[in-house]
């Protein structure tokens, strides 16, 4: 049996892992699979006498490390076969999800367990929870354990989308908020710098990347939020979106501005439902009135609406949940820009909990639930993305609900029994470079949501309709309660989402026959000028990240506040 205990030996094995495969794919490496990749390594291994194989995280390091200095190339096709859970990686950004601490929360939704601690309605044991407490709520912790993670696993991280999860954002005081916000700026500000000072990493979870610094790494912190941003305007690891949760009863024009200083792009609100007896009963205390308003507001602020709706309430029926959701998209003064399905099941420490131990609720059995979870994504029109179906809550947590771990699958397959093709989104991104961007044609679809026009382009295939890159177009009239406190946005069409799919690439790298960089966002950006002139708008504005306003720059926008701003 080959010695390995030596760092050395061990380090001569994974470097003629990675030649093997660099020798074997010098001509064509676009054939090579994860396959072909294991015949390759057992050759070595049985070469070596090597009975147990290395972790592909311990590749993916060397891999790292040569590539630092130089002595093997990056290589998109490569770091594909390696990485886990590939799909994090074939939306264009990566997302961290990030817990705040608890605080006191104003209301009493009948379904929200409350655990001491941990901020209202999450659970111990989800990952992002167990997360956020092993590095004690601190948000900088929270991100470079998150980053460490997917970058052992093999995952591009230098483009992120923070999404802020706990309470209801908008109740924390904003001196909290502004630390948060500041906190994340910092993180990936800061990622590098840290990685200098580790000693030791801990590989036995690829969720949970522990790690360990040396005594006297202090990070460079900014010195306020506005310097954080600046700073993040040229570094490796960026901003791209950051989003919050909150209430619609709590959406108003101050809550807009402060989340504008922020840098929030996008806003989860809680409809629930929308038949306003059934949310009064279960002790939600908003009505569809303030779920409308919240909705217009963000809207015409440019923030991205992500809706979450809840079928299963009690006192509701399965009709009764088809019906709520209908009225979302037959009413044009809803319509979200994406979607959220979580089913209400009971857990401990809720006064649902009580109801159900007295015989008061019963969660739907599984067929009911499979039935309904079908016809609900059904509905779902093509200008929308489906995010879940349903709350990935651990099984053992769970005291009444279905324990149905692929549920989605189940439904998804019903679905197709009945030659049903799904049209949200989610359902039409490219995955995995079937389809040929060179056919790609732009289509159009126009609609009514919020009192004025949106347009959705999307680059897609004409044949299936695969979805390559994306836009949102909202042409608002004239709104006097947003202009007067975002006046930079009079007479303008905006531009509240430009969006590639396909991997993630690095901020100056260029794109080839998949993932990003191509000319998808020049050729959008241009037809949505040209639909804005058509309808009489003068200037177009889009919320630009720090780390792509220099796009927008060359094609003759201007940093006006926190929006990027052209005339047309």
């Amino acid at each position: 049996m080959a010695n390995i205990t030596k760092i050395e030996n061990k380090i001569e094995i994974l470097d003629e892992l990675l030649k093997v495969w660099q020798d074997a794919t010098k001509k064509d490496p676009t054939w090579f699979s994860k396959n072909d990749f294991a015949k390759l390594k057992n050759e070595v291994y049985k070469k070596y006498k090597i009975a147990k194989p290395f972790q592909s995280i311990e590749l993916i390091e060397r891999y790292e490390e040569l590539k630092a200095d130089w002595t093997m190339e990056e290589n998109l096709f490569f770091q594909k076969i390696l990485r886990k859970r590939w799909i994090r990686s074939l939306s264009w950004v990566t997302v961290i999800s990030l817990l705040t601490e608890f605080f006191w929360c104003p209301w009493k939704c009948i379904y929200c367990p409350t655990f001491e601690g941990l901020p209202k309605s999450y659970i111990p044991n989800e990952p992002a929870v167990q997360r956020a407490v092993m590095n004690n709520f601190d948000p900088i912790m929270q991100i470079h354990n998150r980053l460490r993670a997917l970058e052992m696993t093999g995952h591009k991280i230098e483009k992120n989308d923070v999404r802020i999860i706990g309470g209801t954002w908008s109740v924390y005081p904003k001196p909290y908020q502004e630390m948060f916000i500041k906190a994340i700026y910092d993180a990936f500000n800061t990622y590098d710098d840290m990685k200098v000072y580790l000693e030791k990493t801990d590989f036995s979870n690829d969720k949970f990347a522990t790690f360990k610094l040396k005594q006297w790494y202090k990070a460079k912190l900014a010195n306020n939020l506005e310097e954080a941003k600046k700073i993040n305007e040229t570094s490796r690891l960026r901003v791209i979106w950051i989003a919050i949760e909150t209430r619609p009863d709590w959406v108003n024009i101050e809550e807009i501005k402060r989340l504008r200083s922020y840098w929030v792009t996008r806003v989860e609100i809680g409809y629930q439902t929308t038949i306003d007896k059934i949310n009064e009963l279960n002790k939600r205390w908003h009505w569809n009135k303030e779920s409308i308003e919240a909705t217009k507001l963000l809207k015409d602020a440019w923030i991205k609406v992500v809706a979450h709706m809840m079928p299963n309430l009690l006192w509701s029926t399965p009709d009764l949940d088809r019906k709520a959701l209908k009225e979302v998209f037959d009413n044009p003064d809803f319509r979200p820009d994406e979607l959220k399905i979580y089913p209400m099941m009971v857990t401990d420490k809720s006064e649902l909990t009580d109801l159900w131990k007295n015989g008061w609720f019963k969660a739907y059995d599984d067929e009911t639930l499979i039935d309904l979870t079908a016809d609900l994504q059904m509905m779902i029109p093509e200008y929308i993305r489906l995010n879940r179906t349903y709350r990935d809550i651990p099984a053992d947590q769970i005291l009444e609900w279905s324990i149905i771990a692929n549920l989605r699958q189940i439904v998804e397959k019903k679905i197709a029994e009945k030659w049903v093709k799904l049209l949200d989104t989610r359902h039409r991104e490219i995955r995995e470079w079937k389809n040929d961007p060179k056919k790609a044609t732009i289509h159009t679809f126009k609609y009514e949501a919020s009192k004025w026009k949106e347009f959705f382009l999307t680059f897609e295939d004409p044949e299936d309709r695969t979805i390559f890159s994306l836009l949102r177009l909202r042409l608002p009239e004239e709104n006097k309660e947003i202009l007067s406190v975002l006046p930079e946005l009079e007479w303008c069409a905006l531009i509240r989402e430009i969006h590639t799919f396909w991997d993630q690439l690095s901020v100056n790298e260029k794109g080839s026959t998949f993932g990003q960089h191509i000319w998808f966002w020049k050729k959008l950006i241009a037809e949505s000028e040209k639909i804005a002139k058509e309808n009489w708008y003068s200037k177009m504005a889009v919320i630009a990240g720090v780390w792509v306003r220099w796009y927008y720059e060359k094609r003759w926008y201007s940093l006006v506040w926190e929006y990027m701003i052209k005339k047309i």
